[in-house]
């Protein structure tokens, strides 16, 4: 038995067991989505628009985590008991209220005048102190080594394109936005048609549909379309000898939401998994790759990913390295072991990638906000709900086989993206690291 189908109980077990999700279409067009929970202690409800940091240019990059923001602040919790959030990625922006069960048609309503009102409230609102609380956030990514060596990943895999924008912004470009940046972002994006209001937890779809049909008004318009992005082989250095370690990342052009190959791209992450040498759990590490770090020291913890957007995403690992006379030693024995993903994985090792592939996406799903917002994305970036019976069923069904053909096509031989900060004195050039991802076959 493979050892992860274990945890995949645990933690099925403890997850919200769902009844299914309930569509209505509102008569101005807007969507509401609710994922029934019965056993969930709480509910979320969001109102969820196609925006981002994709829509948006160098000079306004920002504009849309800070509209969303200011338009969530702008409520106080202990007047009915709702509690109100913003959701920012670089695809989408959410204002998301949490309450009791029982309070879920408040909650409606609120977002509901929220959305309403937003181009009043963005007029009125205090500014200044918006700027400053999302500042406070992008400075906080930009200070944590993982956050940005990821975000810079993007920026140097999509450079020249909206997509490459950090999803907060930055100082800079945050410090130069005012409102009217923001309400014309308010009349682009907050039209009926790009919108979806997604909702989880133990509550009636009915009360929750009614309470924001008869309080949402917005703007009728057209979905605006994504801005184009393409690929690109690059790498990106912020050396600082100051830092204790190497913090580096390097990655494939990955799979996006819409792509049939998506939970391929998850598995064949999942064959080498992640490794921290303060876990305690180091040493029962069953990957190839977790063995060779061990024996030769040369590494103090490594992940890998999966990322994906709507139509793009990146594939690859993030490490960080001690010691940087180990940082080609780490690259070169990585870069080899995915070389084997065309040639030699065993059966054994996809059996437990799925296993672990199953248990993460239960792991990502047991808070009601994370499933209203996971929901959302979905209907968003490709036009319906993933449920989790689908995806497990395209899991069970991906072979050996089918991991080795995603690896010759996007993997064997292909241009890779480096982003790394801290010691990386002895990360060696691109080329260097572009051939090792093939390899002489006789």
């Amino acid at each position: 038995m493979i050892r992860g189908s274990l945890v995949l109980r645990s933690v099925t077990a403890r997850r919200f067991i769902s009844s299914g999700t309930k569509y209505t279409t509102l008569s101005n067009g807007i969507t509401v989505a609710s994922e029934t929970i019965p056993n969930a202690q709480h509910s979320s409800v969001g109102l969820y628009f196609s925006a981002g940091s994709r829509s948006e240019h160098p000079y306004n990059n920002g504009v849309s985590a800070l509209t969303a923001t200011v338009l969530s602040q702008q409520h106080n919790a202990s007047a009915d008991g709702v509690v109100v959030s913003a959701q920012n990625g670089r695809e989408f922006n959410g204002i998301v209220a949490e309450t009791t069960n029982d309070n879920i048609e408040a909650a409606g309503k609120l977002l509901s005048t929220i959305a309403t009102n937003a181009e009043d409230i963005v007029s009125k609102a205090d500014f200044q102190f918006g700027k400053n609380f999302l500042t406070n956030q992008a400075n906080a990514l930009e200070a944590n080594p993982r956050s940005r060596v990821i975000s810079h990943l993007s920026a140097t895999a999509y450079q020249g394109y909206s997509l490459g924008l950090p999803k907060l912004g930055t100082e800079e470009s945050i410090s130069n936005l005012d409102q009217q940046d923001s309400l014309r972002h308010l009349s682009k994006h907050l039209v009926n048609d790009n919108i979806v209001i997604s909702a989880a937890g133990s509550f009636d779809h009915d009360k929750l549909v009614n309470a924001i049909e008869s309080n949402l008004k917005v703007a009728q318009g057209v979905k605006p379309e994504k801005k184009p992005a393409s690929f690109l082989g690059s790498e990106v250095r912020m050396r600082d000898d100051t830092m204790p370690k190497a913090y580096i990342s390097i990655a494939v052009h990955g799979e996006g939401l819409n792509s049939p190959d998506l939970y391929t791209a998850q598995v064949a992450a999942k064959i080498f998994g992640n490794f921290n040498i303060h876990s305690p759990k180091a040493h029962y590490k069953s990957s190839k790759l977790s063995s060779i770090v061990q024996e030769y020291n040369i590494v103090e913890k490594y992940e890998h990913f999966s990322k994906s957007l709507s139509d793009h995403g990146l594939w690859g690992f993030y490490a960080e390295i001690p010691d940087r006379f180990t940082i080609d030693d780490f690259v070169h024995f990585t870069l080899k072991q995915w070389n084997r993903l065309s040639i030699s994985i065993s059966e054994a090792e996809v059996a437990r990638a799925k296993a672990q592939v199953k248990t993460h996406l239960l792991r990502g799903l047991t808070h009601t906000k994370r499933v209203a917002t996971h929901n959302a994305r979905d209907i968003l970036a490709v036009g319906h709900q993933k449920s989790i019976t689908e995806a497990f069923q395209k899991i069970d069904a991906i072979t050996v086989a089918d991991v080795k053909k995603w690896g010759q096509n996007k993997v064997w031989d292909r241009d890779i993206v480096i982003s790394g900060t801290g010691l990386i004195e002895d990360l060696l050039d691109y080329n260097r690291n572009r051939n090792e991802m093939a390899m002489m076959r006789w």
